[in-house]
């Protein structure tokens, strides 16, 4: 199961849940995969976060308007950059986790399957 961010009705967010399958011989590149997106999200969150604290180029009032709205447009506040960098920070987290589930319940059933296909002694 993967988590998604999607505008909901009425002016919210909501998230959903979307069932996929994985070949379990190439979970683990995915999960490294989603590991590398994770990071590269981090990196932009902080880049973000640099951007709400920059001051305005002007002194004239339409750059303190376009300053305020890049602040909140990079911001955290619903539907900011920041907060939908956090959003897909949790989906993807959740993801691997699920994934990692997944796998981890494959290999027991699996190994079970193994051992109950041994003779016995």
């Amino acid at each position: 199961m993967a988590d998604t961010v999607a505008k909901g009705p009425g002016a919210g967010f909501v998230t959903t849940k979307t069932k996929f399958f994985v070949d379990p011989g190439e979970a683990q590149r995915l999960i490294d995969g989603l590991k590398q997106a994770l990071e590269k999200l981090i990196e932009t969150r902080d880049t973000a976060e640099e951007i709400t604290f920059t001051g305005s180029p002007g002194k004239d009032v339409y750059s303190g308007f376009a300053t305020l709205a890049i602040h909140k447009t990079a911001g955290s506040e619903e539907g900011g950059y920041s907060w939908a960098n956090q959003k897909a920070q949790e989906a993807l987290e959740n993801t691997i986790e699920n994934i990692t589930k997944a796998l981890d319940e494959y290999k027991g059933t699996d190994s079970a399957a193994a051992d109950a296909l041994k003779p016995k002694d």
